[in-house]
């Protein structure tokens, strides 16, 4: 039974990695070219994908640190001590939100302007 949790958890790590890694690499590079092309400074753009990548680093660490705890091993409830902070930076995504909702007002505004 210990052995079965352990690879089922494993997996679990393995399947957000994965998932961690094509959202970093394929998918947030699509958003930061569509969102060029729609807004002109590319500084804000590319502030809001920094943003995008490190909430996804944030909600990766956090599952996997979940998936690693629930192997029960003492070495690795180490890592729990990185949860707190981890949980920190995800409790600004609302207000990432809002800064996404204000960036598409501010682009419906400047298309109807044209």
């Amino acid at each position: 039974m210990g052995a079965e949790i352990f690879i089922v958890n494993l997996l679990k790590i393995i399947s957000v990695v994965i998932a961690g890694h094509i959202t970093l690499t394929k998918i947030i590079p699509l958003i930061d070219d569509m969102l060029k092309g729609l807004i002109k400074e590319n500084k804000v753009v590319d502030s809001f994908t920094s943003l995008l990548g490190i909430l996804v680093i944030a909600l990766a660490s956090i599952k996997i640190i979940e998936f690693a705890m629930a192997m029960q091993n003492k070495v690795i409830g180490y890592l729990e001590v990185l949860k707190p902070g981890l949980e920190l930076i995800l409790s600004l995504a609302p207000y990432f939100g809002y800064v996404f909702a204000a960036l598409v007002l501010i682009i419906a505004v400047r298309s109807f302007r044209k």
